[in-house]
C-alpha cells in the first residue's frame, strides 16, 4: 500500500508534460519515453530519497535542479532563461517546503483548539 500511495504521489502533470515536450522535440514515441525514462528514473528517485534524509530537503532540490538542467541539456533546449525558470522554480519549491514544515504544526494547534 505505501508505493501504491508513492506511485500515486509521482504521477504529476509537469512529468506528463514534459515527455510530450522531449517526444515532439525528438519526433519519438512519447509512450516508450515514458516507459524507458521512468525504468531509468528508479535510482535516481532512490538518490532524491537517500539526499532528502541524509542531508535535507535543500540538497535534493539543489539535485533535482542540476537534474532539470541536463534534461534540457540531453535535448539541446538549455536556454538561459531556461536555467533561469529552473532557478525560480527551485527557490518557490525550498520556501513552499520550508514554510509548509513551520506552519503546518501551528495550523494544526489552531485546527485542534476548535
Amino acid at each position: 500500500m505505501a508505493s501504491l500511495a508513492f506511485a500515486f504521489f509521482i504521477m504529476c502533470p509537469r512529468m506528463a508534460g514534459m515527455c510530450a515536450v522531449i517526444a515532439k522535440t525528438r519526433e519519438v514515441n512519447p509512450y516508450l519515453i515514458a516507459l524507458i525514462g521512468g525504468v531509468i528514473s528508479v535510482p535516481l528517485i532512490m538518490l532524491m530519497v537517500f539526499l532528502t534524509i541524509k542531508m535535507g530537503v535543500q540538497a535534493a532540490i539543489l539535485v533535482a535542479a542540476a537534474t532539470d538542467l541536463l534534461a534540457a541539456l540531453a535535448i539541446g533546449t538549455l536556454r538561459p532563461k531556461y536555467a533561469l525558470e529552473v532557478l525560480i522554480i527551485a527557490l518557490f519549491v525550498w520556501a513552499g517546503v520550508t514554510t509548509a514544515n513551520k506552519l503546518s504544526p501551528i495550523l494544526e494547534k489552531i485546527i485542534a483548539t476548535h
